[in-house]
């Protein structure tokens, strides 16, 4: 049976706009196994990179609870959240402003073992950095350049060994790919795909491209407006989507196949429903062709097949 690294039990995250919240991140339960990769999808300002954050309590939770190793992370004092951030990482979405223009690659990379005080000495600070830039693709030459000086490649592989310096075993990736090139997606890919198998690493992996989130995900959350609307294995969310949403995003996948080009893409139709101060109920209602009475009450995950939850009424 698999082990369970990180939970979240009712995770709430609500900002104040006025005297209304703003329902950013609304009753979300989910669990992430030891050295599997949980994927997030959803259009966006669905939540997801609010989610992650909250789950690293970089943004404070309005409610719930997040469980890592069987401690909640929400009750931890500052001392146990710095130790919290040593096994529990994040790589950003954009790879330049995530990185300090006035330090140098093997100052960024060296910098959170000295915070943490990982090692004993400059030399051996020194010594991982440049194992960390080898392990991540980086020339050894690279030392010295600022970020200014490369492209968008080598600066997100510069956050990703950020992110290991201190041996994590948790990464959110939050978007880690969509500001690249295509061909260096890949590259990037392959690289965290290699480095979980080596370092046992486990990812919460943040995307809106779902042909990448089915290459690297082993379970995909599908979240609307804050709220996870279906959860699944990721061969089973693909080959049987069972919410309508979930179902809308993958007709939406564009598919190099002329012979697929009478195939039907489910176009969504309607507003969306504000996040601020929601309405019970579903809240794709307002954008479903198969609204019903029943919608406009609260709706629920309930499991319909093996590990396939689905938070609707009338499921597909």
């Amino acid at each position: 049976m698999s082990q369970v690294l990180l939970e979240t039990k009712g995770l709430k995250k609500y900002f104040k706009v006025g005297k209304k919240n703003l329902h950013a991140v609304d009753d979300v339960n989910i669990k992430i196994n030891l050295g599997s990769t949980l994927g997030i999808v959803g259009e966006s300002g669905c939540g997801k990179t609010t989610l992650g954050r909250v789950i690293l309590r970089l943004h404070e939770p309005t409610g719930g609870d997040v469980i890592f190793e069987g401690q909640s992370v929400t009750k931890m004092s500052k001392k146990e959240l710095k130790k919290f951030h040593t096994s529990a990482q994040i790589i950003f979405q954009d790879p330049f402003s995530s990185l300090n223009p006035r330090m140098s690659v093997e100052e960024i990379i060296a910098e959170p073992m000295i915070v943490n005080k990982i090692h004993k000495t400059r030399k051996e600070i020194m010594k991982r950095t440049a194992e960390l830039m080898d392990i991540v693709g980086i020339s050894e030459r690279l030392a010295t350049a600022y970020p200014h000086e490369l492209d968008g490649g080598r600066r997100q592989r510069i956050g990703i060994a950020r992110a290991l310096s201190v041996d994590p075993k948790f990464i959110v990736c939050d978007e880690p790919v969509s500001a690249l090139d295509v061909s260096i997606q890949a590259q990037v890919l392959n690289l965290l795909m290699d480095l979980q198998r080596d370092l046992d690493l486990t990812y919460m992996f943040i995307t809106h491209d779902l042909s990448v989130v089915k290459h690297i995900s082993n379970e995909i959350a599908v979240m609307y407006l804050g709220q996870c609307v279906e959860r699944a294995p990721s061969r089973e969310l693909f080959a049987n989507p069972r919410h309508p949403y979930t179902k809308a995003l993958l007709s939406a996948i564009p598919i190099p196949d002329l012979s697929m080009r009478s195939r039907k893409i489910e176009i969504i139709k309607g507003e969306l429903a504000s996040p601020i101060d929601p309405k019970p109920g579903c809240r794709f209602a307002a954008r479903c062709p198969y609204v019903g009475d029943a919608c406009h009450e609260p709706q629920e995950l309930s499991e319909l097949s093996p590990n396939h939850f689905v938070a609707c009424i009338k499921p597909l």
